[in-house]
């Protein structure tokens, strides 16, 4: 077995392990009239099925997903939950904004390991094809400020600050937003950099032919 799929296979049971442990603390302290969190709950609970979500839509729309990109997208979601929310690694400052500085290094590798299901990726030049993740992460990033505003206006969540004096909620919302575009700039220039050094090295990493044991 090679190294990275053990160091992934490792990886992934302990994200796994570590959120479906909060997941039933949570419920059991919920069940029992504690001091439970119904959103809690339903939190952890979605996020086992986000750890999942990646590789089975690689496997339903037959696109090679990188190995390394896997792995840091189980990093993100143990901090953004099993630490952030669990935990509550959110009042640390600016720890959501790393957050969304790696989820914009990710939507943009997830950008990538989409385009590689297409004939014509190989044709486009290297400064078309950073352009598009660039792209691709910000329009993320913009839908999942939709969501917040969204879970804001029906539930009341505060996940935009809104309920903060002043100018809270619309600087969290362009920080967030900055912090995404810097994100998968910083990933862009160093793609684009190994992309004019080594052509190849896109075939490798992102453009392999779809395998079942990937």
């Amino acid at each position: 077995m090679h190294k990275q799929s053990l160091a992934l296979k490792f990886s992934f049971v302990f994200v796994v392990l570590s959120i479906a442990i909060s997941l039933l603390t949570a419920a059991w302290q919920l069940a029992q009239g504690k001091s439970g969190s119904p959103l809690l709950v339903l939190e952890t609970g979605a996020s086992l099925l986000l750890v999942l979500l990646p590789a089975l839509l690689s496997k339903w729309l037959r696109f090679y997903l990188p190995a390394f990109l896997y792995f840091f997208f189980l990093a993100f979601i143990y901090c953004a939950i099993y630490l952030g929310d669990a935990y509550h690694f959110y009042y640390i400052p600016y720890w959501d904004k790393f957050l969304h500085l790696i989820s914009g290094a990710l939507l943009f590798g997830l950008a990538w390991a989409i385009l590689g299901c297409f004939k014509f990726k190989e044709e486009l030049p290297a400064g078309f094809l950073c352009l598009y993740g660039v792209a691709f992460a910000v329009f993320c990033g913009v839908l999942w400020e939709y969501y917040e505003f969204t879970c804001d206006g029906l539930f009341a969540m505060n996940l935009q600050r809104y309920l903060s004096a002043g100018r809270a909620a619309l600087l969290d919302t362009m920080g967030d937003l900055i912090a995404d575009l810097a994100g998968s700039l910083l990933f862009s220039c160093w793609s684009y950099w190994r992309l004019k050094n080594d052509r190849s090295w896109l075939k490798t990493f992102f453009f392999k032919k779809y395998s079942p044991d990937d």
